[in-house]
């Protein structure tokens, strides 16, 4: 199958899956926002951040599963499937790797992103664009190899028992090899939202809304088109690993 056509076939399965489980993705992407993204930014528990990036490869597969139901009527986030509890272990490791990978990029770059805060905080200072441009495209080139290896290696060690350095090097082949219809996929789900995201709000403009209703409306909107995103990814990284490994 040609990349386009893989692509095409990716995105109509996606949104097909993303309207019959509506509801319930709303409740993956909602959960997902505010235990991976909201909690850990919270300042009286910022020590739980390490926790919950351990704990993430066990997240992933469980909401992998929910969508590898064949009926998408029942999901559990906290009950997990008695073939992830074999893997805890595994899986654990993937999240440490995780966490520590991303520990030193965060410490590599550390000296450039506080020197581009300081810049941000400083009110006679204007922020140099072409330095925020180049840590955002080393950030991006530094954590692309930790996407490659942890973007099917849970499903690998949980549904195919592969150890997990193996399950690292077999995502890292499988992006490779499919890399053009992937990128295709993801770049088309990231035009899809902001587009969405930008007619609603111009829609909403149609109503002469006061600023703060505006924003209050605009923001729930932006929340919600986020969390369906979300879980989109998850929808796109199940059909992803079924098409590439047979599941």
């Amino acid at each position: 199958m040609s990349s386009i056509r893989q692509t095409q076939s990716w995105l109509k399965d996606i949104f097909l899956i993303l309207k019959k489980t509506k509801n319930h993705s709303l409740v993956i992407g909602y959960t997902y926002l505010f235990i991976f993204l909201v909690l850990p930014s919270l300042p009286l528990i910022q020590f739980l951040s390490p926790i919950v990036i351990i704990l993430w490869p066990v997240a992933v597969v469980q909401i992998i599963n929910f969508y590898r139901s064949p009926d998408n009527k029942k999901i559990s986030i906290f009950k997990l499937d008695s073939q992830i509890k074999k893997s805890i272990p595994q899986l654990l490791r993937i999240g440490l790797i995780t966490f520590f990978y991303a520990l030193v990029i965060s410490t590599f770059l550390s000296p450039q992103m506080q020197s581009i805060v300081e810049q941000a905080n400083a009110g006679d200072s204007v922020l140099d664009a072409a330095v925020f441009l180049k840590l955002i495209v080393k950030l991006f080139l530094f954590m692309l190899p930790l996407f490659a290896a942890t973007w099917f290696s849970p499903m690998i060690v949980v549904y195919r028992g592969e150890g997990v350095f193996k399950a690292l090097k077999s995502s890292i082949a499988a992006i490779l090899i499919f890399i053009i219809p992937l990128l295709l996929t993801w770049v088309s789900m990231i035009v899809i939202f902001a587009v969405l995201i930008y007619v609603f709000q111009n829609f909403l403009l149609l109503f002469g809304l006061s600023q703060a209703a505006y924003i209050a409306i605009s923001t729930i909107i932006i929340f919600s088109l986020t969390a369906l995103y979300i879980a989109a990814l998850f929808i796109f990284q199940f059909l992803g690993y079924k098409q590439i490994f047979k599941l």
